[in-house]
């Protein structure tokens, strides 16, 4: 049950609390005066997106809290998961809060534990069911129809649906699953023979850094094999050459002879003596190492077009694999374990399709059974409905449930292989139509409040919410809808925004909304109704004025007839 609702600074209003007790609590004011209000905060804290323009002038921002009294059937209606957020609900007490900033930040906060939008809508909307103009839209929707079908089947039916739409999305995501992989199947292959000859190519290539380095250092060299036999040659000739008197060392030795004969003379000389001895040996030295270097240097064609082929090899290795040498030696590496990977992860289409008929026939299974159970559902829907609309003033009416059922996995969708179509047989002896071509608004209000009713005693025990249900509706009929409303009340605590004074007079509670200007401000202000104040409020949405003793007589009369519980 809603024990009150308490808002701050929301639009209009800058501070009201709501007291509200079981049954029937009733909000009733002028046209524009605000009284959408109310169900736009509940809507709130049901989850609804907050647009710009909700958090008043009179602080920075607005305040929804509302405090709800459980018992056990209200804790057992909260989803698990959402009792798990705040760590587990226990019936008694649970406050639920929503902050509005200015600057669009949202804070949502159940029994003080912050929680997000999504969760907080999730336990709060199993404490209230709303019931307002946008639903009579709503009624329209079949897949709204097929949800009040399954409603008042049960909860056995509500589940046995859910574990429909699991199973059949378990068998969508197989049935995509084996479609990829089918798909895929091709490119797969195609990438497999690509790693499978790069792997080959540089594997029987025999790349390596080492190699490339020898073979750049021998091209050279065989590239400029004549050039560097004339320099050696003419080099090793110039130190010691054997016929001409004129080399290098034969001078030096001629040198050393000059300076052998001073010897002893002076200690400086027979230095310069010694060195040039020195120089006279390392130039015998390297004219043997210039013949013996000459010696292995070859002029060799074949040789070197065998390096240049090779080089070549490695350098188109490096252009179609990285850039270099290196970069074809890490993508062998890497199309290596790739290859590995894609030969290891060979997709078994025939395990992917037993997992897809297996999940198919589970959720064609299920559908069956969901399909049998709403075919027996509908006719007592049906049944439960026109009792209620008896008591609306529409005694001849009848409404009709058509399941219609899809056969084969191709018929299936997330709610089941059934479509449902609510039709009206407003009067004896004409066809049954669909709502909206048949009902106009008074009767889609109507039936809504049939449907409500019907399924107020299927459930739950949740706080229902009417915004103007009774749109449309006047004369007896506004009798006929204030008793059923009444009537629920005595199952379920009803909060109704109405424009029937039919309505207002059987309310346990009475709340007026009117707008009021202070400092040259309008505000909304929310004021509880007791004694001759409803008899002036009914009296005004009578249609009477103030002072009008008439009127008023004829209000006071609506409240004592009210007084016994229901209208005659």
């Amino acid at each position: 049950m809603l024990a009150s609702l308490t808002i701050h600074n929301f639009v209009l209003i800058e501070d009201a609390t709501l007291e509200f007790r079981p049954g029937l609590n009733v909000l009733t004011g002028e046209t524009g005066a605000g009284k959408t209000l109310l169900t736009r905060a509940l809507g709130l804290l049901m989850g609804e997106r907050a647009e710009d323009g909700l958090v008043g002038t009179s602080a920075p921002d607005a305040l929804i809290q509302a405090v709800f009294e459980l018992d056990d059937v209200d804790v057992r209606d909260i989803p698990g998961e959402a009792k798990a957020l705040v760590g587990g609900l226990e019936g008694g007490e649970l406050i639920v809060s929503r902050r509005l900033g200015k600057e669009g930040r949202n804070r949502c906060f159940v029994n003080d534990t912050v929680l997000t939008l999504g969760a907080m809508g999730m336990i709060v909307g199993g404490l209230l069911s709303f019931a307002g103009q946008h639903e009579y839209r709503r009624l329209l929707d079949p897949r709204y129809q097929l949800t009040v079908l399954d409603q008042w089947a049960g909860a056995d039916v509500v589940t046995l649906a859910q574990e429909f739409r699991d199973a059949f999305i378990r068998a969508s995501d197989a049935a995509r699953k084996l479609e990829e992989a089918r798909a895929g199947r091709d490119s797969r292959y195609r990438e497999l023979g690509t790693l499978r000859f790069e792997v080959d190519e540089l594997t029987d290539a025999r790349v390596s850094l080492e190699e490339e380095q020898t073979l750049v250092t021998e091209q050279r060299l065989l590239s400029r094999a004549e050039e560097i036999l004339r320099g050696v040659g003419a080099a090793a000739t110039f130190l010691s050459g054997e016929a001409d008197e004129t080399d290098a060392g034969t001078l030096i030795a001629q040198a050393g002879r000059q300076l052998s004969g001073l010897a002893g003379i002076d200690a400086d000389l027979d230095r310069i003596s010694d060195a040039l001895t020195d120089i006279q040996y390392q130039t015998a030295e390297v004219a043997r190492d210039l013949h013996t270097y000459a010696s292995r240097i070859s002029v060799d064609p074949v040789r070197l077009a065998a390096v240049n082929d090779r080089l070549k090899l490695y350098t188109d290795l490096a252009r179609k694999y990285g850039g270099s040498t290196a970069g074809a030696i890490t993508h062998l590496k890497r199309a290596t374990e790739r290859l590995a990977a894609l030969e290891n992860e060979e997709v078994d289409l025939e395990r992917l399709e037993e997992a897809r008929a297996a999940y198919a026939a589970r959720a064609l299974d299920l559908a069956a059974v969901l399909s049998e159970k709403r075919r027996q559902a509908a006719p007592l829907l049906e049944e439960a409905v026109a009792a209620q609309l008896d008591g609306l003033g529409m005694p001849s009416a009848r409404l009709r449930i058509a399941v219609e059922s899809t056969p084969g996995w191709e018929g299936l969708h997330e709610t089941g292989a059934d479509s449902v179509e609510f039709l009206l047989m407003a009067n004896p002896g004409r066809p049954a139509r669909t709502l909206a071509r048949t009902a106009s608004g008074g009767e889609l209000s109507r039936v809504l409040l049939a449907i409500k009713c019907a399924l107020a005693g299927v459930g739950g025990n949740e706080t229902l919410v009417f915004d103007e249900i009774d749109a449309g509706i006047g004369g007896r009929t506004a009798v006929a809808v204030a008793n059923k409303l009444r009537e629920l009340a005595g199952r379920s605590q009803l909060i109704v925004v109405t424009h029937l004074a039919q309505v207002a007079a059987l309310a346990d509670r009475h709340y007026v909304i009117d707008k009021v200007t202070r400092d040259a401000t309008t505000v909304a202000r929310l004021s509880p109704l007791t004694g001759d104040d409803v008899v002036q409020e009914l009296c005004r949405m009578l249609g009477g004025r103030p002072g009008d003793t008439e009127a008023l007589a004829h209000a006071r009369e609506l409240r004592d007839r009210a007084a016994d519980g229901l209208l005659d």
